[in-house]
């Protein structure tokens, strides 16, 4: 691809996140749900009556449910929850945790 054109596309796609950030700031300070927002669940058909929810992010199934409406209520139920995001203390509360495991493992090996 050209130069020119790959940036182009680069100033285009920053300009396409300026507004979508400003169209949802905009919404939260009138108090209102963005209509533009997708939904982080998907009701997916598996057969035999069966449909599947998936999370759009990771693609990973949350529930396997009977019946179409079942699947959307539960779809709904986890579109209300909020979104669990695991904090950077977590992350290096077990990054300490594993270092020191190991460590003391290769002290107890280490010693003998």
């Amino acid at each position: 691809m050209h130069q020119t054109i790959s940036q182009r596309r680069a100033i285009l796609e920053g300009l396409r996140q300026r507004c979508n950030l400003s169209t949802a700031e905009f919404y939260d300070k009138v108090g209102r749900k963005n209509p533009a927002a997708l939904p982080r669940f998907t009701v997916v058909p598996n057969g035999n009556n069966e449909f599947g929810i998936i999370e759009r992010s990771t693609g990973t199934v949350r529930g396997v449910h009977r019946g179409h409406s079942a699947a959307c209520k539960a779809a709904d139920q986890l579109e209300a929850q909020p979104v669990r995001q695991r904090s950077f203390a977590t992350h290096m509360l077990r990054w300490t945790a594993v270092i020191a495991t190991g460590l003391a493992l290769f002290a107890l090996y280490g010693a003998s």
